[in-house]
C-alpha cells in the first residue's frame, strides 16, 4: 500500500513538471517566432534600402549624360551638384520600413572622376526602423542600410569593356564632320571627307573633337538632317533592307536594329519626302499629326538651355504630349533621339554602305517642307564614339554587352564600387 501511494505522488509530481516544461517551451517558441518576425521585417527593410540606393545611384549617374557633362557641356563642379541633388531626390521617393526617407538618411557622392570617361557616384541609404518582439530585450529599433554605385559607361574609355550596342536608333545618318565648323552653307553642300581635322565630330582617339558649348563646342549646336549628299542620297538608312515603305515607322518608333561599332548599314535610295516628313511629324507630336502652321510649334515638346545658352537643358511638354500637360517641365521626350555617326566617306548614288563609328544624341525641333527644301532641324546634345570595333556582336554573351540609345545614348549602369 505504501509503495502504491509513493508511486501516485511521483506521477502527480511529474505531471506538474511537464506543465512547467511545456510553458517554458511555449515561451521559447514565442520568442523564436517573434525573433523570426523581426528578422524578416529587418530583411525587408534592408531590401527596400537597397532598392532606394540603386534607384538613387542610377539617377545621379544619369545626370552625367543628361547634363551634357560627357560631351564637355558643364564642369565637374556643376555636374557634382546636379548628380548629388538628383540622387537624394530620387532616394526620398522611396520608403524603408514604411517610413519616407529624409535627406539626412541619404548620403550621395561626391562623384568619382578618377576613371577617365567613366564617372561614378555612390549613394548610401540608412534608416532606423522599429522592431516588434525585440523590444522585450530593450531593442526598440534597428538601423538598416545599403549602398550602390552607378556609372555613365563611355565605351571610348576602355578597349576591354563590354561592347556598346545602341538600340532605338533613328534612320538618319550623320557623317563624321561638324557641319557648322566645316560648312557655311549646309543646305546646299553636304559635309564629307574634305572637312579639316578640327571639324570632325569624333577624333581618331575616340574623343569628342569639339567638346563644350556652342559656338565653341558641339553641345547645343544646330544641325540639319536629310541633306542631299549626291543624287538619290539624303543621309538616311534602310534598316534591315526593308525599303522606304517602313521608313516612316522607323522614324516614329523604335527599330529592332541593335548597332555597335563597326556595324555596316545600307543607305536608303531616294529622297522619301512623304515618309520622312510624316515620320518626323508623328515623332515630335506623339502621333497626333499636328504639323501644319502653328500646330507644329505648339504640339511638339521644346528644349531650352539654362542661362546664356548654357547646359543643363530643360524640356517643356507641348500640347501633343499625351503624358504631361502643355508647359510642364519633363525629363524625357520623344524628340530626344540617337542617330549613328558614320566614317564620313563621300556617298555614292544609289544604295551605298556605311560603317558606324559613333553616336550622336539630338533633340529634333521641327522640319521645313518648302518647295524642294526638306530640312529637319535639331540640336546636338552629345557625341560619343562606340568603342573598339571587332568585339562581340550585340546580344552575344562572350564579352558582355551594354545598351544605350534614345533618351540616354550613353549607357548608365550599376557597378561594383572599386
Amino acid at each position: 500500500m505504501r509503495a502504491e501511494r509513493n508511486s501516485g505522488a511521483t506521477a502527480r509530481a511529474e505531471r506538474g513538471s511537464t506543465l512547467y516544461i511545456v510553458a517554458a517551451s511555449l515561451v521559447a517558441l514565442l520568442l523564436l517566432g517573434g525573433l523570426a518576425i523581426d528578422l524578416g521585417w529587418l530583411y525587408l527593410g534592408r531590401t527596400e534600402a537597397q532598392r532606394a540606393a540603386d534607384a538613387a545611384a542610377l539617377a545621379g549617374a544619369q545626370q552625367f549624360v543628361e547634363s551634357t557633362f560627357t560631351t564637355g557641356g558643364i564642369s565637374q563642379a556643376a555636374v557634382t551638384t546636379l548628380a548629388d541633388n538628383a540622387a537624394v531626390s530620387v532616394a526620398q521617393q522611396n520608403k524603408v520600413g514604411g517610413q519616407v526617407l529624409a535627406s539626412s538618411d541619404v548620403t550621395a557622392g561626391p562623384p568619382d572622376f578618377s576613371r577617365a570617361g567613366n564617372p561614378l557616384i555612390t549613394v548610401t541609404v540608412s534608416k532606423s526602423i522599429p522592431t516588434f518582439f525585440m523590444r522585450v530585450v530593450g531593442k526598440n529599433s534597428v538601423t538598416v542600410g545599403a549602398s550602390a554605385t552607378a556609372e555613365a559607361y563611355d565605351p571610348r574609355s576602355t578597349g576591354t569593356g563590354p561592347t556598346f550596342c545602341a538600340n532605338c536608333v533613328k534612320p538618319f545618318l550623320v557623317p563624321n564632320c561638324d557641319q557648322n565648323a566645316a560648312d557655311t552653307s549646309p543646305k546646299n553642300t553636304a559635309p564629307g571627307t574634305t572637312c579639316p581635322g578640327s571639324a570632325v565630330l569624333i577624333a581618331s582617339d575616340g574623343s569628342t573633337a569639339n567638346p563644350g558649348v556652342y559656338p565653341n563646342g558641339v553641345v547645343g549646336e544646330p544641325i540639319l538632317l536629310h541633306l542631299n549628299a549626291v543624287p538619290s542620297q539624303w543621309y538616311e538608312l534602310d534598316f534591315g533592307g526593308k525599303g522606304g515603305a517602313t521608313l516612316r515607322t522607323d522614324i516614329e518608333q523604335c527599330t529592332t536594329e541593335a548597332i555597335s561599332c563597326g556595324t555596316v548599314l545600307p543607305t536608303d535610295d531616294g529622297k522619301k519626302v512623304g515618309p520622312t516628313d510624316q515620320g518626323i511629324c508623328d515623332l515630335i507630336t506623339y502621333g497626333t499629326g499636328k504639323c501644319n502652321g502653328a500646330n507644329k510649334a505648339t504640339s511638339a515638346d521644346t528644349i531650352a538651355f539654362n542661362g546664356a545658352n548654357s547646359p543643363p537643358y530643360t524640356i517643356t511638354a507641348g500640347a501633343g504630349n499625351p503624358y504631361f500637360s502643355a508647359g510642364t517641365q519633363i525629363g524625357q521626350s520623344a524628340s530626344l533621339v540617337t542617330v549613328p555617326v558614320y566614317d564620313g566617306h563621300a556617298l555614292n548614288p544609289g544604295v551605298d554602305s556605311v560603317t558606324v563609328v559613333g553616336y550622336m544624341q539630338l533633340f529634333v525641333e521641327s522640319f521645313d517642307h518648302t518647295g524642294k527644301t526638306d530640312d529637319i532641324s535639331a540640336l546636338i546634345l552629345g557625341v560619343t564614339s562606340c568603342g573598339v570595333s571587332g568585339g562581340p556582336g550585340c546580344g552575344t554573351t562572350g564579352g558582355g554587352t551594354v545598351t544605350g540609345g534614345g533618351a540616354s545614348f550613353i549607357p548608365v549602369r550599376l557597378v561594383q564600387k572599386p
